[in-house]
């Protein structure tokens, strides 16, 4: 327990509660503009993970481009 006659702990100060969680169920509705802006991030975030896709793509067709130009060396080097 705290020591009320503490002259550090202020009547008019509050200090640290627990936080409860709020209840199960219960949400506050979203306002139009959050409503909005919440949609438009989904929609980046499902632009950005395309675009990555994609680039991850370019990387890994790379990769295979050069392996085949690699092979085709050592086939050309092996039948001379």
């Amino acid at each position: 327990m705290d020591d009320l006659n503490d002259p550090r702990i202020s009547a008019y100060k509050p200090q640290r509660r627990l936080r409860l969680p709020t209840p199960p169920g219960y949400r506050r509705k979203l306002s139009k503009a959050q409503r909005k802006q919440k949609a438009l991030a989904e929609a980046r975030a499902t632009r950005l993970h395309l675009v990555g896709l994609t680039d991850a793509a370019v990387i890994v067709m790379g990769l295979i481009a050069a392996a085949m130009v690699v092979m085709l060396v050592l086939i050309l080097i092996s039948h001379l």
